[in-house]
């Protein structure tokens, strides 16, 4: 059998005999072309062969039918991906030279440049969020830094005992933390005093609001020796309740500021209950103290400002010593020494 008659023979299997006609008039090449078409598994493969028939036989036996498929399916599956990038890139590939091809490709670029606007712009986004929750992070960090480095500077100043005797002779924690961690303590004859400094920030509105905490922790001296401890600073019982609050204190919001004094007191009494236990140390507290506490020998008192150029203030000092009462009345003098007068004995 010759290779023009088994040609033939696939045709009449594949197209029934009614076809064999008008398929004994078209070359093999182009029966194959047509035939592509025709056994196409998927939309996608029968444009793309439909496309690769017409653009090499556009006077074809099958020109019409093939033509007629493009014209129904075509625009029909670039609606199905007008949306779908990756979709529109699929079309492209098996028409790119169709009807339709410039307005696919004209979307997709459209679909590309809106993809990168969102993906710039959720970058931008997150950027945002980070550097917002880093700023938090900080503000959140400044505000525990604070916190702890108060709460830790009046624990040591109410554990103070060695009253009367040098700086060397304090706790070994107090040592280290007052004279040999930065910024060490100054001293002179009459007084140390080591000031501390706490940047932080408080939410304002949409806002963190930067604040700085100032305070001093003090030791009177007398001859060298310690005779009062004490930690000092502006604002500080407002600074240490907004702290704890996340609230913003105005100093000239006294019903702000009487709010965060009362937050301070409770943070400061759980501070001193090791040295100073409510149980047995309470003492009322009356105005301008807002915290009191007598024990062993020693007294601790917190003390709020009453105008702005006053600082609050806390203050440890030994218990002045009692002094013994004089008596009432004085007892009778003793009778001089001399000779003593006879004994009389009455007569019987």
């Amino acid at each position: 059998m010759t290779a023009r008659a088994t040609f033939l023979a696939a045709a009449l299997a594949v197209l029934g005999c009614s076809e064999l006609g008008r398929h004994t008039t078209v070359s093999p090449e182009e029966y194959a072309a047509y035939r592509r078409f025709r056994l196409a598994e998927n939309v996608g493969g029968k444009l793309g062969a439909g496309y690769d028939y017409v653009s090499r036989w556009a006077r074809g036996s099958y020109e019409k039918e093939v033509r007629s498929y493009l014209a129904r399916t075509e625009p029909d599956t670039l609606g199905r991906v007008w949306n779908d990038a990756q979709g529109l890139e699929g079309f492209l590939r098996v028409v790119p030279h169709g009807k339709y091809a410039d307005r696919a490709a004209t979307r997709l670029v459209e679909l590309e440049l809106a993809a990168e606007y969102r993906a710039r712009t959720e970058h931008s986004f997150d950027a945002k969020i980070e550097a917002m929750q880093s700023r938090l992070a900080a503000a959140d960090a400044g505000r525990r830094r604070l916190v702890s480095q108060l709460v830790s500077w009046v624990k040591h100043v109410a554990a103070v005992r060695s009253w009367g005797k040098r700086t060397s002779e304090l706790d070994s924690d107090m040592i280290f933390a007052y004279r040999l961690s930065e910024p060490a303590a100054r001293c002179d004859d009459d007084r140390c005093v080591k000031t501390v400094v706490v940047s932080y920030a408080i939410p304002e509105g949409k806002v963190q609001s930067p604040r700085e905490a100032v305070f001093d922790v003090g030791l009177e001296l007398s001859n060298g020796g310690v005779v009062s401890a004490y930690v000092t600073g502006p604002d500080l019982f407002s600074r240490l309740g907004e702290a704890v609050t996340l609230s913003a204190v105005s100093p000239t919001d006294a019903l702000a500021r009487a709010e965060a004094i009362g937050q301070a007191t409770q943070v400061l009494a759980l501070a001193i209950e090791p040295n100073f236990p409510s149980s047995r140390c309470a003492v009322q507290a009356v105005s301008p103290v807002v915290l009191e506490r007598h024990c062993d020998g020693v007294s601790f008192r917190a003390i709020s400002a009453l105008s702005l150029e006053e600082e609050d203030r806390i203050v440890v000092v030994p218990d002045p010593a009692p002094v013994s009462a004089a008596p009432a009345t004085a007892p009778p003098s003793p009778a001089p020494a001399g000779p003593q007068a006879p004994t009389v004995t009455p007569a019987r």
